[in-house]
C-alpha cells in the first residue's frame, strides 16, 4: 500500500481505571501521524486528546486489532496489514489496572516454575518473551494458564540438554493450567511462530483427559441434514481454521447459492480441535465460543472441512452444556456444499 507523508487513522481506544470504573469502555479518535511514526506517537496523541487514557512509561506492549505488539512498531507497518481503523486494547484486558497498564506480577511468578533449573541466560530468554506471554491465546479461556512463554523456556532448556528434563516437563504439566490448556496460535504482530516448539513439548508428555465420565455424558444427536432448497434459504457461515487461503472457492459457492454469507471473527482461529482429548473444558469452551459467534452473526448453517465437521458435530451437545446455551446450527462439510451446489466432487 503506497503512503503519503501523512497517515490518517480512526482509533478506538480502551479506557478503564480499576479505582474509578466498574466496566471498561471505548472512545473514538481521529489521529494524524507522519509516515515514520510509531504506535507510541499514536498513544501520545490519544493521551493529549484525553488525559484519562493511560499507558506505561516504558516497555509498552498493547493489542492492536487483536494482535499484540510493542509501542515501537511503525504505524505504516500496522496499516499495511490492518488498514487505518485500529482498535487499541491492553495486551491482556483481564490484567488491566489503568488503560494499557497491566498488573504483570504473573509473568515472573510463572518463571518460578522453572527457576530452580534455570540459568541467568534462561531467565534473560524468558524475559524476552514478555510479549509472547501476554499474547497467549489460552488465557482467553483460562485466566490461570501458565502462558506460552514458560513453555518456550522449557523447550529451550530441554533442547539444550538440561539434566532436569523430567522435572521441567512435570513443572509445566499442571492438570488444569499447564501445557494441556495450550492450543498455540501466533498472536504477536509479525512475531515468530512457535508451533514446532509447542508441538515437540506435547509429544514428550502423555497427557490424559481432565474430564470425568459425568462431564462427558450427554444424550441426543443433532440433525445436520440439509437439502438444496433449505440451503438456498440459509444464512451460511464458513469456519476456515488454519485453511483460510484454501477455501476461497467454497466461500464463492456460498455467496452464489445460499441466501447470505456471514463472516465472523473466529472463523480463522483454532477452536479446541487439538484439545478434545487433553482438556475437556477448554476444548469445549473454545469450540462453543466459535459456534456461538457464528450463530450470533446470524448464521443457521456452518460449513467446515470434513475433519472439523466430525469434531464439531460430535462436540455440539457438550458445547451447549459447557456454554449454557442452545446452539442451533447445522454443521455441514465442504463436500456437502459441493453436492448442494452441483459441483463435481473429487
Amino acid at each position: 500500500m503506497p503512503f503519503s507523508n501523512i497517515i490518517n487513522l480512526q482509533i478506538r481506544a480502551f479506557f478503564f481505571n480499576v479505582a474509578t470504573d466498574y466496566l471498561p469502555y471505548y472512545k473514538n479518535f481521529e489521529i494524524t501521524v507522519q509516515k515514520d511514526a510509531t504506535l507510541l506517537n499514536v498513544l501520545d496523541q490519544v493521551k493529549a486528546k484525553n488525559p484519562d487514557f493511560s499507558f506505561p512509561n516504558k516497555n509498552v506492549i498493547l493489542k492492536v486489532n487483536n494482535k499484540v505488539t510493542v509501542a515501537e512498531t511503525l504505524v505504516k507497518d500496522v496499516v499495511e496489514v490492518m488498514g487505518t481503523e485500529l482498535q487499541i486494547d491492553p495486551a491482556f484486558t483481564y490484567r488491566s489496572n489503568n488503560g494499557l497498564i497491566l498488573n504483570d506480577d504473573d509473568f515472573m511468578q510463572n518463571f518460578e516454575l522453572l527457576s530452580p533449573y534455570a540459568s541467568q541466560e534462561d531467565k534473560a530468554y524468558y524475559e524476552s518473551l514478555y510479549t509472547v506471554h501476554y499474547a497467549s491465546e489460552s488465557t482467553n479461556y483460562n485466566k490461570e494458564y501458565i502462558g506460552d512463554a514458560i513453555l518456550l523456556l522449557a523447550s529451550k532448556m530441554i533442547n539444550e540438554g538440561s539434566e532436569h528434563k523430567e522435572a521441567i516437563l512435570n513443572a509445566i504439566n499442571d492438570e488444569f493450567n499447564g501445557i494441556r490448556c495450550c492450543e498455540y496460535e501466533n498472536n504477536v504482530f509479525k512475531g515468530e511462530d512457535y508451533t514446532q516448539e509447542i508441538t515437540q513439548l506435547k509429544k514428550m508428555l502423555k497427557l490424559k483427559d481432565t474430564a470425568s465420565c459425568f462431564d462427558k455424558f450427554t444424550c441426543g444427536k443433532k440433525d445436520h441434514s440439509i437439502d438444496v432448497e433449505s440451503f438456498a434459504n440459509a444464512n451460511v457461515a464458513l469456519y476456515m481454521g488454519k485453511e483460510e487461503n484454501e477455501l476461497d472457492e467454497v466461500r464463492k459457492m456460498i455467496k452464489e447459492h445460499a441466501s447470505s454469507y456471514l463472516p465472523f471473527s473466529k472463523s480463522a482461529k483454532l477452536a479446541g480441535q487439538t484439545l478434545m482429548d487433553t482438556h475437556f473444558e477448554i476444548a469445549h469452551k473454545k469450540a462453543g465460543a466459535m459456534l456461538l459467534e457464528a450463530l450470533d452473526s446470524g448464521a443457521d448453517v456452518l460449513v467446515c472441512t470434513k475433519r472439523d465437521v466430525a469434531i464439531f458435530q460430535k462436540a455440539l451437545p457438550l458445547c451447549e452444556k459447557v456454554m449454557g446455551r442452545d446452539i442451533k446450527l447445522k454443521i455441514i462439510s465442504v463436500h456437502r456444499i459441493k453436492e448442494l451446489c452441483n459441483v463435481p466432487v473429487a
